[in-house]
């Protein structure tokens, strides 16, 4: 399994065709074979995490830099877990609970910021920066007594833990190897070398050596699409939004509409 001395040594020295340590310096090596890990990272979202927020009732907002490691949210999506008095536990994911840019729904629902309604599961989510923080918040104010309890379950991307020494391996966490990650760790290499090679002037062989690294992106994104096909759906699901216009026991009519 390939380290990091192996892949600023002598995996690069076969991309730059040079084993000069004096024209690309160790220092330059170790960094751009880091930088290689960190980019991969960040464009396939190999390293993802969790975050569980506890919500508490009648409180819309919650800080998403609580995980220090933070990058951005993951595609999976964010989910509301809602677990009542007896232990039943309701999820809202996906079409079910969406996200809505600030903007759509100040157009579509003016004035929402002023309701003190609460409801047992929220209807969508939005983000929202604030100075230094950055906020997740709920359209609906969430009402959780105390015998229940609801979180979001965020997941999110990961930023790479740098490889400090020469026998450190590519995209561990806590001592936790992503063995599975093994077939790319060619990659990192080819990113220093796309690095590297403008120090010499090979802007040519620069860009050959970031398609290489492109290659191993779209390789990895490619073995871990969805098996299933690819459902079509409605930008604005405007039934579906109607009907969860509902609290516990108190329907609110949407104009124009007559439920059944």
């Amino acid at each position: 399994m390939p380290t990091l001395g192996n892949l600023a040594k002598t995996r690069l020295n076969i991309e730059l065709n040079d084993a000069s340590t004096a024209l690309f310096k160790k220092a330059l090596r170790y960094q751009y074979v880091n930088d290689g890990q960190e980019e991969f990272a960040d464009q396939t979202e190999c390293l993802t995490r969790n975050s569980t927020i506890a919500v508490s009732s009648g409180v819309r907002e919650y800080s998403l830099l609580a995980s220090t490691d933070y990058v951005r949210l993951a595609a999976q999506g964010v989910e509301y877990l809602h677990t009542s008095s007896n232990g039943q536990l309701t999820q809202a994911a996906g079409d079910d609970f969406p996200e809505w840019p600030i903007q759509v729904q100040n157009r579509n629902q003016p004035g929402w910021r002023e309701s003190t309604v609460c409801v047992r599961i929220p209807t969508g989510w939005y983000r929202r920066q604030d100075g230094g923080d950055l906020k997740i918040g709920l359209y609906d104010l969430p009402s959780v007594g105390s015998s229940e309890a609801a979180v979001l379950s965020v997941p999110y991307v990961i930023q790479a833990q740098a490889m400090a020494s020469t026998t450190a391996l590519p995209f561990t966490l806590n001592s936790t190897v992503r063995t599975d990650l093994t077939v790319y760790h060619k990659a990192l290499a080819h990113y220093a070398a796309y690095k590297l090679l403008p120090l010499v002037g090979d802007t040519q062989g620069s860009l050959a050596q970031l398609q290489l690294f492109q290659n191993y992106v779209d390789r990895y994104k490619g073995a871990n699409r969805p098996r299933a096909g690819q459902r079509v759906t409605y930008v604005t699901n405007y039934l579906q939004r109607a009907r969860h216009m509902a609290t516990d026991g108190d329907w609110q009519r949407v104009p124009g509409w007559t439920w059944r």
